[in-house]
Protein backbone atom coordinates (compact mmCIF):
# COMPACT_ATOMS: atom_id res chain seq x y z
CA UNK A 1 0.00 0.00 0.00
CA UNK A 2 1.47 3.22 -1.10
CA UNK A 3 2.15 5.04 1.78
CA UNK A 4 3.85 8.78 3.48
CA UNK A 5 6.64 6.78 4.54
CA UNK A 6 7.02 4.69 1.67
CA UNK A 7 7.15 8.79 -0.65
CA UNK A 8 9.51 10.19 2.13
CA UNK A 9 12.01 6.95 1.58
CA UNK A 10 11.63 6.63 -2.12
CA UNK A 11 12.24 10.41 -2.63
CA UNK A 12 15.48 10.40 -0.45
CA UNK A 13 16.80 7.67 -2.99
CA UNK A 14 16.98 10.71 -5.23
CA UNK A 15 20.59 12.09 -3.07
CA UNK A 16 23.40 9.45 -2.96
CA UNK A 17 23.90 9.82 0.35
CA UNK A 18 20.39 8.25 1.55
CA UNK A 19 21.27 5.38 -1.33
CA UNK A 20 24.35 4.28 0.05
CA UNK A 21 22.69 4.22 3.77
CA UNK A 22 20.22 1.95 2.47
CA UNK A 23 22.22 0.46 -0.56
CA UNK A 24 19.46 1.05 -2.64
CA UNK A 25 18.28 2.66 -6.29
CA UNK A 26 15.54 3.88 -8.16
CA UNK A 27 14.71 2.29 -11.35
CA UNK A 28 11.79 3.65 -13.62
CA UNK A 29 9.88 2.54 -16.63
CA UNK A 30 9.30 -0.33 -18.49
CA UNK A 31 12.26 -1.12 -20.22
CA UNK A 32 14.57 -0.44 -17.57
CA UNK A 33 12.72 -2.43 -14.80
CA UNK A 34 12.25 -5.28 -17.37
CA UNK A 35 15.95 -5.27 -17.81
CA UNK A 36 16.29 -5.56 -14.21
CA UNK A 37 13.90 -7.72 -13.67
CA UNK A 38 16.18 -9.95 -16.31
CA UNK A 39 19.02 -9.54 -14.68
CA UNK A 40 21.28 -11.02 -11.54
CA UNK A 41 20.01 -7.80 -9.33
CA UNK A 42 18.16 -8.19 -6.38
CA UNK A 43 14.96 -6.12 -6.55
CA UNK A 44 13.02 -4.88 -3.01
CA UNK A 45 9.68 -3.64 -4.23
CA UNK A 46 8.36 -2.45 -7.24
CA UNK A 47 4.92 -0.16 -7.77
CA UNK A 48 2.84 0.08 -10.90
CA UNK A 49 -0.29 1.36 -12.05
CA UNK A 50 -3.25 0.45 -13.87
CA UNK A 51 -1.81 1.27 -17.21
CA UNK A 52 1.07 -1.03 -16.94
CA UNK A 53 0.20 -3.35 -20.01
CA UNK A 54 2.11 -6.28 -19.86
CA UNK A 55 1.63 -6.95 -16.09
CA UNK A 56 3.54 -10.13 -16.65
CA UNK A 57 6.83 -8.37 -17.07
CA UNK A 58 6.45 -7.99 -13.17
CA UNK A 59 4.10 -11.34 -11.70
CA UNK A 60 6.07 -13.83 -10.77
CA UNK A 61 9.33 -11.92 -10.53
CA UNK A 62 9.23 -11.01 -6.59
CA UNK A 63 6.93 -12.13 -3.78
CA UNK A 64 3.45 -9.98 -3.85
CA UNK A 65 4.37 -8.70 -0.46
CA UNK A 66 6.49 -6.79 -2.51
CA UNK A 67 4.49 -5.21 -5.09
CA UNK A 68 2.47 -1.97 -4.82
CA UNK A 69 -0.91 -1.23 -7.00
CA UNK A 70 -0.26 3.30 -6.70
CA UNK A 71 -2.47 5.78 -8.48
CA UNK A 72 -0.83 7.82 -11.25
CA UNK A 73 -0.82 10.96 -9.17
CA UNK A 74 0.93 9.04 -6.36
CA UNK A 75 3.36 7.54 -9.49
CA UNK A 76 3.77 11.17 -9.97
CA UNK A 77 5.40 11.86 -6.18
CA UNK A 78 7.72 9.54 -6.46
CA UNK A 79 9.21 10.16 -10.00
CA UNK A 80 11.77 12.10 -11.43
CA UNK A 81 10.00 12.03 -14.89
CA UNK A 82 8.36 14.67 -16.32
CA UNK A 83 5.23 11.84 -17.75
CA UNK A 84 5.06 9.16 -14.80
CA UNK A 85 5.94 6.26 -15.51
CA UNK A 86 4.08 2.73 -15.07
CA UNK A 87 6.50 0.97 -12.54
CA UNK A 88 9.18 2.08 -10.40
CA UNK A 89 11.04 -0.45 -8.82
CA UNK A 90 13.71 -0.13 -5.74
CA UNK A 91 16.84 -1.84 -6.49
CA UNK A 92 19.93 -3.17 -4.39
CA UNK A 93 23.30 -1.66 -5.55
CA UNK A 94 24.72 -4.62 -5.98
CA UNK A 95 29.22 -5.23 -4.23
CA UNK A 96 31.14 -6.16 -7.25
CA UNK A 97 34.51 -7.04 -6.45
CA UNK A 98 37.64 -6.49 -8.94
CA UNK A 99 41.08 -7.38 -8.59
CA UNK A 100 42.38 -4.08 -11.15
CA UNK A 101 45.80 -6.15 -11.17
CA UNK A 102 44.14 -9.12 -13.08
CA UNK A 103 42.72 -7.17 -15.78
CA UNK A 104 44.85 -7.93 -18.47
CA UNK A 105 42.43 -7.99 -21.86
CA UNK A 106 39.41 -6.07 -23.08
CA UNK A 107 38.87 -2.80 -23.17
CA UNK A 108 37.94 -0.80 -20.01
CA UNK A 109 36.69 2.69 -19.24
CA UNK A 110 38.13 4.78 -16.08
CA UNK A 111 36.11 9.01 -15.92
CA UNK A 112 37.45 11.83 -14.33
CA UNK A 113 35.19 14.42 -13.27
CA UNK A 114 31.83 13.72 -15.97
CA UNK A 115 29.40 14.93 -13.85
CA UNK A 116 26.04 15.52 -16.25
CA UNK A 117 23.59 12.30 -15.47
CA UNK A 118 22.85 11.90 -19.11
CA UNK A 119 26.74 11.41 -20.10
CA UNK A 120 27.72 9.20 -17.47
CA UNK A 121 24.20 6.88 -18.16
CA UNK A 122 25.10 6.75 -22.01
CA UNK A 123 28.69 5.99 -21.36
CA UNK A 124 26.89 3.35 -19.73
CA UNK A 125 25.44 2.43 -22.80
CA UNK A 126 28.32 2.53 -24.99
CA UNK A 127 29.98 0.59 -22.85
CA UNK A 128 27.58 -2.32 -23.20
CA UNK A 129 27.67 -1.89 -26.49
CA UNK A 130 31.01 -2.68 -27.43
CA UNK A 131 30.87 -5.06 -24.60
CA UNK A 132 33.37 -3.30 -21.85
CA UNK A 133 32.42 -4.81 -18.87
CA UNK A 134 34.38 -2.31 -15.80
CA UNK A 135 33.86 1.48 -15.56
CA UNK A 136 35.92 2.88 -12.94
CA UNK A 137 35.20 6.47 -11.61
CA UNK A 138 36.43 9.16 -10.02
CA UNK A 139 34.85 10.44 -6.60
CA UNK A 140 33.88 13.46 -8.26
CA UNK A 141 31.93 11.83 -10.85
CA UNK A 142 28.19 11.83 -10.84
CA UNK A 143 27.04 8.62 -8.68
CA UNK A 144 26.08 6.20 -11.48
CA UNK A 145 22.87 4.96 -9.64
CA UNK A 146 21.42 8.55 -9.55
CA UNK A 147 18.45 7.89 -10.70
CA UNK A 148 18.94 9.96 -13.98
CA UNK A 149 21.96 8.00 -14.73
CA UNK A 150 20.15 4.50 -14.28
CA UNK A 151 17.19 6.22 -16.91
CA UNK A 152 19.76 7.58 -19.30
CA UNK A 153 21.49 4.17 -19.28
CA UNK A 154 18.64 2.39 -20.44
CA UNK A 155 19.08 -0.90 -18.69
CA UNK A 156 22.35 -0.93 -19.62
CA UNK A 157 23.22 -0.35 -15.83
CA UNK A 158 22.69 -4.07 -15.31
CA UNK A 159 25.30 -5.05 -17.63
CA UNK A 160 28.57 -2.96 -17.00
CA UNK A 161 30.38 -3.15 -13.50
CA UNK A 162 30.81 0.90 -12.33
CA UNK A 163 32.95 1.73 -9.78
CA UNK A 164 33.94 4.49 -7.74
CA UNK A 165 37.54 4.34 -7.15
CA UNK A 166 40.43 6.36 -6.62
CA UNK A 167 41.12 6.49 -10.58
CA UNK A 168 45.16 6.74 -10.19
CA UNK A 169 45.34 3.95 -8.02
CA UNK A 170 44.04 2.22 -10.81
CA UNK A 171 46.03 3.17 -13.33
CA UNK A 172 48.62 2.92 -11.10
CA UNK A 173 47.69 -0.72 -10.30
CA UNK A 174 47.15 -1.73 -14.12
CA UNK A 175 49.47 -3.37 -16.04
CA UNK A 176 47.33 -2.71 -19.72
CA UNK A 177 48.33 0.49 -21.77
CA UNK A 178 46.20 3.42 -20.30
CA UNK A 179 45.35 5.57 -23.50
CA UNK A 180 44.69 9.24 -22.44
CA UNK A 181 42.33 10.82 -24.72
CA UNK A 182 42.94 14.59 -25.80
CA UNK A 183 42.11 17.71 -28.04
CA UNK A 184 45.35 17.37 -30.37
CA UNK A 185 47.87 14.23 -30.60
CA UNK A 186 50.11 12.93 -33.47
CA UNK A 187 47.97 9.53 -32.60
CA UNK A 188 44.40 9.76 -34.30
CA UNK A 189 42.10 7.12 -33.79
CA UNK A 190 42.66 6.32 -37.90
CA UNK A 191 46.03 6.41 -37.13
CA UNK A 192 46.76 3.95 -33.79
CA UNK A 193 48.80 1.05 -33.39
CA UNK A 194 46.74 0.15 -30.03
CA UNK A 195 45.66 -3.15 -29.02
CA UNK A 196 42.14 -3.77 -28.13
CA UNK A 197 43.22 -4.86 -24.83
CA UNK A 198 43.73 -1.29 -22.93
CA UNK A 199 42.24 1.38 -20.80
CA UNK A 200 40.30 4.00 -22.20
CA UNK A 201 40.95 7.77 -20.01
CA UNK A 202 38.04 10.01 -20.80
CA UNK A 203 37.95 13.44 -18.59
CA UNK A 204 35.11 16.18 -18.40
CA UNK A 205 34.57 18.34 -21.25
CA UNK A 206 35.37 21.46 -18.58
CA UNK A 207 38.33 20.49 -16.67
CA UNK A 208 39.47 17.48 -18.77
CA UNK A 209 41.71 14.77 -16.91
CA UNK A 210 43.54 15.47 -13.77
CA UNK A 211 47.78 16.10 -14.35
CA UNK A 212 48.44 13.51 -11.72
CA UNK A 213 45.95 10.65 -13.94
CA UNK A 214 47.71 12.02 -17.27
CA UNK A 215 50.97 11.36 -15.79
CA UNK A 216 50.16 7.37 -15.15
CA UNK A 217 48.58 7.49 -18.87
CA UNK A 218 51.02 5.63 -21.24
CA UNK A 219 49.76 7.10 -24.72
CA UNK A 220 47.48 9.67 -25.88
CA UNK A 221 44.94 9.48 -28.94
CA UNK A 222 43.28 12.74 -30.21
CA UNK A 223 39.59 12.64 -32.75
CA UNK A 224 40.84 14.72 -35.51
CA UNK A 225 38.62 17.69 -36.27
CA UNK A 226 37.61 19.17 -39.41
CA UNK A 227 35.31 21.94 -38.37
CA UNK A 228 35.18 24.28 -36.23
CA UNK A 229 33.10 22.59 -32.72
CA UNK A 230 34.80 23.48 -29.75
CA UNK A 231 34.42 20.34 -28.31
CA UNK A 232 32.55 17.22 -28.28
CA UNK A 233 30.44 15.82 -25.57
CA UNK A 234 32.58 13.51 -23.46
CA UNK A 235 29.75 10.43 -24.52
CA UNK A 236 29.65 11.70 -28.39
CA UNK A 237 33.67 11.22 -27.90
CA UNK A 238 33.68 8.24 -25.69
CA UNK A 239 31.42 6.17 -28.78
CA UNK A 240 34.07 7.36 -31.25
CA UNK A 241 37.41 6.17 -29.39
CA UNK A 242 35.87 2.63 -28.49
CA UNK A 243 34.31 2.36 -31.50
CA UNK A 244 37.97 2.88 -33.21
CA UNK A 245 39.51 0.56 -30.61
CA UNK A 246 37.19 -2.43 -31.45
CA UNK A 247 37.92 -2.25 -34.81
CA UNK A 248 40.92 -5.09 -34.23
CA UNK A 249 38.16 -7.06 -32.61
CA UNK A 250 35.86 -6.88 -36.14
CA UNK A 251 39.15 -7.94 -38.31
CA UNK A 252 39.47 -11.16 -36.31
Amino acid sequence: MFSKPLEKYINSLRVKKFREEHQCFVAEGEKVVSEILNSSLTVDKILFTDKLKDKGMIMGKIAEEHLVVVEEHEMKKVSELQNPPTVLALVHIPEYKINISQLTTSLHLVLDGIQDPGNMGTIIRIADWFGIENIFCSENCVDAYNPKVVQASMGSIVRVKVFEKNIVEVLSESSLPKILTVMESETTIYKNEYSENAIIVIGSEGKGVSDEAKQLCTHSISIPKFGNAESLNAAVATGIICAALSEKRIRK
